[in-house]
């Protein structure tokens, strides 16, 4: 495989990728919601608490998800580029050890502020 075939299949990948990521700000912005609505509404019983609480928790999984799969697919492509001895390879994986990296622990740290977020909004007082 060439790296102009390598860097053309991890641009399509990471076109799915964006699709699924776009899907889960939605997605976010939808738990969002419902904890606003949570919170603005004093009669809201245990029961929709708790299922906005599963709501938010499976967002939160699977935006993980997406950025995980978007790291897989920068790591192996940068792999491949490597093993060809591809200019660009060596230069991509300079970035790999950067923490603001695609999958990196900043994205799963944005996550769980995401998270907390929206649990202060559900179970604390206006």
């Amino acid at each position: 495989m060439t790296e102009y075939q390598i860097l053309s299949l991890m641009q399509v990948g990471f076109i799915q990728n964006a699709m699924y990521f776009v899907g889960m700000v939605l997605m976010t912005w939808l738990a969002f919601r419902m904890c606003n609505n949570v919170r603005s509404n004093p009669n809201t019983n245990m029961a929709g608490k708790v299922f906005t609480t599963v709501f938010c928790l499976f967002v939160a999984a699977f935006m993980y998800q997406v950025n995980q799969i978007g790291g897989a697919i920068l790591g192996s492509n940068i792999a491949l580029l490597v093993d060809i001895g591809a200019a660009s390879g060596e230069r991509m994986s300079a970035y790999m050890s950067n923490p603001l990296i695609v999958g990196g622990p900043l994205q799963a740290l944005f996550v769980l502020f995401v998270l907390v977020f929206q649990f202060a909004l559900i179970w604390t007082k206006e």
